[in-house]
């Protein structure tokens, strides 16, 4: 049986909630200057004064991490940055910059060093990347520094971060205040917002590699975003905007709260859409039916409150975090009907006519509406030779059905949907494997080398292995179901499912979302954040994360298949063992 604490690496976001972000209430040197303001004002910045405060953010974050002194807490590293921050802003020169640097990081004092035991090769995923040492016309004498603080000596345990434990290797970030109230930070605050998450990401993310855009020219290009915010709406729209470059689809922030909450629209209509080839598409109306004119299944949008759709999902789109394509458009069907009134003109086509409608919209607050849930417990006989389970309706109920569908030709086991019990996959390879298979590698942080990903041992992965020793396992094909409802967990079961020797994978892309997702970090002004901080690589090393898992017979749903209320990946899965 799986470790609880195994599957416990994709539940931490609920599980933990409640530890994240701890403060030290006693402040270790009563440092309380800028409680109310870093004093640091900015209209506008030159192009060297942003390559400046660049270097800063990448040194500021590497000695928060790497210096002994600040590791130990002796510093409130936070107005530390506000300390310095006017003295970079005022340098005229690299020279002048330099000086400034040099002098503030020799000011933490000295510190033993260690010869660091190394890590075999085979069991690194990535290293840290310093290459920034050498690439930003730093003095000889800071590369030095900085190359001698990589080699200090340094203890488990950071002020600001510590590893949850060694079953479950995330980074707890603790003593970091939230500013919560500073709803629309000032330029200082604003930089601590992007100089904080940048380097988290940087040091505690296994996927930093795969954003679109190299995550080191991130910080260059949200100083400037950053500092020109007008207002609180602004810094918290290009605070989202800045998390989706992440591509994580694991990572939110929330548009519930104010004021994002009023910008994407606090009403919506009793519909649901779905995308199909990049068209808006209803899938279901609570009106149709009950109201003469409403909009009905197989509707495509075409303008909301005489705006393109095209326009608006660009618009949009910007501010989702999201791995690939295919979950983007999953999240921005939850806003794109979105409004701030209480009714919406929809401009649609139907059966090759345009029509536009008017449509009473609810309050988030008041709507219980949804795509009716199927009848069925979660298991049924499509026929006497085809079982279908689903992966999260079964409950409880799948050893107690087994009997019936070990003698079937052919299981379907729908994994559109996040499987309950979390254990479902590897409950149910019992029946289908002869022997336990491998199913995946895991990386895991490291505090005492941040930016470090070391894969997990053979031992520990030895608990995720799915099956059994089963000298008459199901002979049967088992047939997968995935789409964009299938993500994280759901997605790592069907990479377990993946090993069987009769398994094949039939749907569309999945949310490509796969690993542990850590505890939220805060934002100056409130707004939080967690991402993937365990990666899950196929046993050969290859990625999962943003890829998802591909089909082998790849079904997309079509207008005329939701218009006819047919479940199209289903349908071919079962023509698949006629």
């Amino acid at each position: 049986m799986i470790k609880s604490k195994l599957l416990l690496l994709f539940l931490l976001t609920t599980s933990l909630k409640l530890a994240a972000q701890t403060v030290d209430t006693v402040n270790k040197n009563k440092d309380l200057e800028f409680i109310t303001g870093s004093k640091i004002e900015v209209a506008s910045l030159t192009p060297l004064q942003t390559n400046n405060l660049t270097v800063l953010g990448k040194i500021w974050g590497f000695l928060k991490y790497y210096h002994p002194a600040v590791g130990k807490g002796n510093y409130n590293w936070d107005f530390e940055l506000f300390r310095v921050t006017p003295k970079i802003l005022a340098a005229k020169t690299d020279q002048e910059r330099n000086k400034v640097l040099f002098n503030w990081i020799s000011a933490l004092g000295t510190f033993k060093t260690s010869e660091k035991v190394p890590v075999a090769k085979g069991n690194i995923k990535y290293k840290p990347n310093f290459s920034w040492f050498k690439s930003n016309k730093l003095s000889p004498e800071i590369i030095s520094l900085l190359n001698t603080i990589q080699q200090a000596e340094r203890r488990e345990e950071n002020y600001y971060v510590k590893l949850y434990d060694a079953e479950t290797p995330i980074a707890i970030f603790k003593n970091e205040a939230d500013y919560s109230s500073l709803k629309y930070p000032d330029a200082g605050y604003r930089l601590l917002a992007l100089f904080k998450f940048w380097n988290i990401y940087e040091y505690f993310s296994p996927y930093k590699n795969l954003t679109d855009k190299p995550w080191s020219g991130i910080l260059n290009e949200y100083i400037t975003k950053l500092i020109s915010a007008k207002n609180e709406l602004e810094y918290k729209l290009i605070i989202a905007a800045l998390v989706a470059e992440t591509k994580d689809s694991h990572s939110d922030i929330s548009t519930l709260e104010f004021p994002l909450r009023s910008y994407f629209g606090i009403y919506s209509p009793n519909v649901v859409i779905d995308f199909v080839a990049e068209l808006p598409v209803v899938s279901y109306s609570k009106d149709e039916g009950t109201i003469p004119r409403s909009l009905k299944k197989g509707d495509v949008i075409q303008q909301i409150n005489g705006v393109p759709v095209a326009k608006l999902i660009k618009e949009k789109s910007q501010y989702i975090t999201a791995s690939n394509r295919t979950m983007e458009l999953k999240k921005l069907s939850a806003l794109l009907l979105r409004t701030k009134d209480t009714l919406l003109r929809v401009t649609f086509m139907r059966d090759k006519k345009i029509d536009t409608i008017e449509l009473k919209c609810h309050h988030l607050n008041r709507m219980y509406y949804g795509k009716p849930l199927p009848a069925d417990t979660g298991f049924r006989m499509i026929n006497p030779d085809i079982a279908y389970i689903h992966a999260s309706r079964i409950g409880t109920r799948l050893k107690s059905v087994m009997p019936i569908a070990i003698n079937t030709k052919a299981m379907i086991l729908d994994l559109r949907t996040y499987p309950k019990p979390t254990s479902f996959g590897w409950d149910i390879g019992k029946f289908l494997f002869n022997e336990p298979a491998e199913v995946a590698r895991y990386t895991a942080v490291n505090i005492e080398a941040p930016g470090l990903f070391t894969y997990l041992p053979d031992d520990y992965m030895a608990h995720v292995r799915i099956g059994a020793v089963n000298p008459s396992p199901y002979k049967g094909r088992v047939i997968v179901l995935v789409n964009e409802e299938t993500w994280s967990l759901g997605e790592l079961t069907a990479m377990a499912l993946r090993a069987g020797p009769n398994t094949i994978i039939v749907g569309s892309q999945t949310a490509g979302a796969d690993g542990s997702v850590g505890l939220p970090v805060s934002f100056p002004g409130g707004q939080s954040v967690g991402f993937t901080q365990i990666g899950v690589y196929y046993p050969n090393g290859k990625e999962t994360q943003r890829i998802g898992i591909v089909p082998n017979v790849k079904v997309k749903p079509t207008i005329q298949g939701i218009k006819e209320d047919r479940d199209e990946i289903l349908e071919k899965a079962i023509s698949l063992v006629n």
